[in-house]
């Protein structure tokens, strides 16, 4: 299955240069690392390994991507969808964030979930997959809730107050949330599917940020 496209606004990886991308082709690559971690794991990855799964010559992938890193960065961030689903912003808080993460989690792609849940896993052993999954994957998590927060304000359904307390440095709320949402493996054995974000959403999120959790 082809997964998500890269979305408007990106930068292009470091290593790129030469001729104008092939959108198809840089898919088929970050495709190619998506799997070849979840078989083989991080640490067996190489460039070669992806070209070769992608049917591109290894120096396509360099042109375009600089090292492992910045490709496996690329490819946890294609896992965060760009646009939340229409209707959701138009819905409660709580359904704005079931409908948020659901969206950005990729739990709705089980071969995607489990590779940001790899990625999680050997992250403290491969300290650049800790800069990876703080830069890419929990702050792009942290700012969906922040926009879900800020659309319930816009709603009345959170004042402005608490958003911004919610939103300062050093709050532990939403960090709490995000750490269950990548950690999820470790911590409930299990990789949460739909019903389990809306119990992630009712019973921790909803709760550390004030709104009304329905279970």
């Amino acid at each position: 299955m082809t997964r998500s496209t890269r979305p408007a606004g990106r930068q292009r990886p470091s290593g790129a240069f030469g001729p104008a991308r092939d959108e198809a082709r840089d898919a088929r690559i970050i495709d190619a690392v998506l799997d070849l971690i979840v078989e083989s794991g991080y640490g067996d990855l190489t460039m070669g390994a992806v070209a070769a799964r992608a049917g591109v010559a290894k120096a396509t992938v360099y042109r375009r991507w600089a090292s492992r890193e910045d490709l496996v960065a690329d490819a946890l961030e294609s896992l965060m969808l760009p646009a939340v689903p229409a209707g959701a912003m138009a819905g409660t808080l709580r359904e704005d964030l079931i409908a948020t993460l659901t969206h950005s989690s990729a739990c709705l792609h089980p071969q995607g979930r489990r590779f940001s849940a790899v990625l999680a896993g050997v992250a403290g052993s491969h300290p650049q997959i800790t800069d990876t999954l703080r830069e890419r994957y929990i702050a792009g998590q942290r700012e969906g809730i922040a926009a879900c927060l800020y659309r319930a304000e816009k709603r009345g359904e959170i004042t402005a107050e608490r958003v911004a307390r919610l939103l300062a440095p050093g709050r532990l709320e939403i960090a709490a949330a995000v750490g269950v949402l990548v950690w999820q493996e470790d911590l409930l054995g299990e990789l949460l599917d739909v019903e389990g974000i809306a119990r992630l959403v009712d019973q921790v999120l909803l709760p550390l940020v004030g709104g009304t959790a329905t279970a």
